[in-house]
């Protein structure tokens, strides 16, 4: 770990520190960008109860939530959708308008967004509030906030003129025909994909993606800061920030 951590360091810091070139605003962002890697750094050599025990020094006042809010309740009653529309909606919304912003590719944002509830799915039982009901997971996630973040990123970086990403890999070598074995598979796949690389960097952006998403929700439960916690909504946004600008 690190390792790992002084390698991404020495990256980061070649990429964004050493750049001749860029504005002094720029400079100060980008060293801002490493002060943060660096107290990341720092508290991977704590354990989690001494993490706690700085944060409650820093802030006397900071609560620490051993139980989350599970979303699985009275499922089988419509009335009780109101019960579940929280603080959540709006972060999902504004999460996939950000995330919508640094992706900026309408298929590839959609694929994320059913993957991340399958994850959800996958990790209920570590994390309780991944706990949903079956209409939460697909009506009021993926077809109500997630598209709506979704779509109005997409609007909105249109209407700004800023540039959308085709996440593409040129294929240089045509493929042999001859070899292939089922001609309207390939055919639609390469539709899709357009060819084997661009299907290896669409895995590998997901991937990323959602192992970020998961390092928020892992970590908070894992110190038991509560969401609206300034702790978690500030790194969120540092996440954020960091991901838009690399």
């Amino acid at each position: 770990m690190s390792l790992f951590n002084l390698i991404t360091l020495y990256c980061v810091m070649q990429k964004y520190a050493k750049t001749p070139k860029i504005s002094i605003l720029t400079k100060i962002l980008n060293y801002l960008i490493l002060i943060y890697y660096v107290i990341i750094m720092f508290l991977h050599f704590f354990s989690t109860s001494e993490v706690r025990t700085i944060l409650r020094f820093l802030n006397k006042n900071i609560e620490f939530h051993a139980v989350e809010k599970s979303y699985m309740e009275n499922c089988n009653n419509l009335a009780n959708i109101s019960d579940k529309i929280d603080w959540f909606v709006c972060a999902h919304l504004w999460g996939w308008f950000a995330k919508g912003m640094i992706i900026r590719n309408f298929f590839l944002l959609n694929i994320n967004s059913v993957i991340f509830e399958l994850i959800e799915l996958r990790f209920q039982h570590i994390l309780p509030n991944f706990y949903e009901c079956w209409w939460d997971h697909i009506f009021l996630d993926v077809l109500s906030c997630n598209l709506i973040g979704i779509v109005a990123s997409i609007l909105f970086m249109k209407y700004f003129n800023i540039e959308l990403y085709d996440w593409k890999i040129p294929d240089k070598i045509k493929p042999n025909k001859k070899n292939i074995i089922f001609p309207t598979i390939d055919k639609l796949c390469r539709k899709v994909f357009t060819n084997s690389s661009t299907l290896l960097l669409l895995i590998f952006l997901s991937f990323i993606t959602n192992i970020i998403d998961l390092n928020v929700f892992f970590l908070k439960a894992e110190i038991q800061l509560h969401h609206v916690n300034l702790i978690v909504i500030a790194r969120t946004f540092a996440i954020g920030f960091i991901s838009g600008k690399t």
